[in-house]
């Protein structure tokens, strides 16, 4: 069979002909291709380190940032999909932002 989905990979609940969940096999794919964060608890504070993108041409110096301030006592460190970590991101500083209004 082919190893594209075809049509397969609309859900995570449909198998494919071969039995093969595409979406799982994605996400697997999208973990490995991922870079490393680190964060180490120390007696001072926290120390949260992560890998530096392969630099490219078209890549600005300072364009992906990977460690993130939610607020004045809180910090993100993201891995893979930079999109999907300033979505996580936002909304963690959404409840950091409701969790004092209250």
């Amino acid at each position: 069979m082919a190893s594209s989905g075809s049509g397969y990979d609309l859900s995570s609940s449909t198998f494919s002909p071969d039995g093969r969940i595409f979406q799982v096999e994605y996400a697997a794919k999208a973990v490995e291709n991922a870079g490393s964060a680190l964060g180490l608890k120390c007696r001072d504070g926290v120390v949260l380190c992560v890998e530096k993108p392969i630099p490219n041409k078209m890549l600005l110096p300072n364009s992906s940032r990977r460690i993130h301030t939610v607020d004045t006592h809180s910090g993100v460190a993201v891995t893979g999909f930079v999109s999907d970590g300033r979505q996580v991101i936002n909304r963690a500083r959404e409840e950091a932002a409701n969790y004092f209004e209250t």
